[in-house]
């Protein structure tokens, strides 16, 4: 087969063929890829380019269309693909636009990832179209050079197969435990709820994401948990929950996860994942972490490593006993450090120093434990409450926090409308409080 290789001006090279390189026999397991551009040289190039290429040991499987409606057809026999390399400008200037709408909201198919490529920009301006369609990548034809494609199909396939994995992982623990939690099966049903939802945009991401959170008011024994959770323009990176571990234990934590976005909410989702897991282990028998803050931060940490997801999470995780009134926590880089208010309302932060997971291999989380008194409180916030309350420095916005704004009879509720935020204001970041109250009979 002939070969020729074009320098690009940025020094990366670019691959054009005289001929294309026979297809691999389909195997029995495989990457399917649907590439879909109306240029039979840009089909060549990516088949070659990509031949040897091999994800989680398995191969990809090309499928070829020239037109948005030969994509269609397709798309209506194999239902998964899981990457589609897809021009703008083919029989029509938008038909590639034209066949995202088709993929997300007539087909239901929010798993596939889809990357758009164009040779003319702007036809299709980058801004507009990742603000208007739900795609995951958007690049020109000139930009995609083999190291280029090579990394935009990994980080695509990695982010496919942990939507896969984690609907897999819901679907068999369903079918091996009948007897599972109302709660468990409570945040299944939202999960499939939220991935069939994904399609109607940020705003319905929103809603959706609001379903996977415990609800607003919740007793255990002596203890009323409560919560409020208001999300910045986009999709929210906090999360929170708190669920019954046994008869004697409830487990709580409050995220945060970094940046914004979908991204940082879909990684709410892999923590609401992990966490049921971790709880379903222990439901087995199987280990003890969900009972042991520090282990189970330490496992957490070097999971988000291995799936190199480029994310961490600022999380507090506690477990309290409401029988002997214990608290046994662990922090991994949450602050504002909790605030703890004792039987005669004196303020006290809770001062853990320690990294997020996801960020360090090194980092190590340490158990703490605390007994209750008969009448206490614990309020637990995301960094985005710093950015509402005046002060020259964090020293200055905590005491205005402990001061005026959170008095310890105040609710979550009277919290937020002491912090008078207007309704329609577009938060700097994502706004969460968290509070655990204890009263005495």
């Amino acid at each position: 087969m002939a070969e020729n290789i074009d320098v690009h001006p940025e020094g990366d090279a670019l691959l054009v063929f005289a001929e294309e390189t026979p297809a691999l026999e389909r195997a029995e397991a495989y990457w399917k890829v649907l590439i879909v551009d109306d240029e039979p040289e840009v089909h060549k190039v990516t088949r070659v380019v990509l031949r040897d290429f091999l994800f989680q040991g398995l191969h990809l499987d090309f499928i070829s269309a020239y037109s948005a409606g030969e994509a269609r057809e397709v798309l209506q026999k194999e239902s998964d693909i899981a990457l589609i390399l897809l021009d703008v400008v083919m029989e029509t200037e938008d038909a590639g636009l034209q066949l995202v709408r088709h993929i997300r909201d007539e087909l239901n198919n929010s798993r596939v990832r889809i990357i758009l490529r164009t040779g003319q920009p702007g036809h299709a301006p980058e801004q507009q179209v990742v603000q208007e369609y739900d795609i995951n990548d958007y690049r020109s034809k000139t930009e995609l050079t083999a190291h280029h494609l090579l990394t935009t199909v990994i980080s695509s396939l990695r982010a496919y197969t942990v939507i896969r994995d984690l609907d897999a992982l819901n679907c068999r623990l369903e079918s091996e435990v009948e007897a599972r939690t109302r709660e468990l099966q409570l945040a299944h049903d939202k999960l499939k709820t939220s991935l069939q939802a994904l399609e109607e945009g940020e705003r319905a991401g929103k809603r959706v994401q609001f379903k996977l959170l415990p609800e607003r008011h919740k007793q255990f024994g002596d203890y009323h948990f409560s919560h409020r959770l208001k999300p910045s323009e986009f999709m929210s990176g906090d999360f929170l929950d708190y669920f019954r571990i046994d008869d004697e234990r409830v487990g709580f934590y409050i995220a945060d996860v970094s940046g914004h976005g979908v991204a940082s909410a879909f990684v709410t989702v892999y923590l609401k994942r992990f966490m049921g897991t971790s709880l379903y282990g222990f439901q087995c028998k199987q280990h003890e972490r969900i009972t042991d803050p520090a282990a189970l931060l330490s496992e957490l940490n070097q999971e988000l490593l291995r799936e190199q997801m480029s994310k961490y999470i600022a999380l507090f995780y506690g477990v309290l006993n409401i029988r002997d009134h214990t608290i046994c926590y662990a922090n991994a880089g949450a602050y504002p450090w909790p605030l703890f208010f004792d039987e005669h309302n004196q303020a006290e932060f809770i001062e853990l120093k320690s990294t997020p997971v996801g960020m360090f291999d090194f980092s190590d989380y340490q158990n703490h434990t605390r007994q209750l008194p008969s009448s206490c409180r614990l309020l637990m916030f995301s960094d985005g409450v710093l950015d509402l309350l005046p002060g020259a420095n964090n020293d200055d916005k905590l005491r205005r926090l402990t001061g005026s704004i959170c008095t310890p009879e105040r609710s979550v509720d009277e919290i937020i409308e002491n912090l008078s935020i207007p309704d329609d204001q577009v938060l700097p970041d994502d706004l969460t409080i968290l509070k655990i109250e204890r009263r005495s009979d």
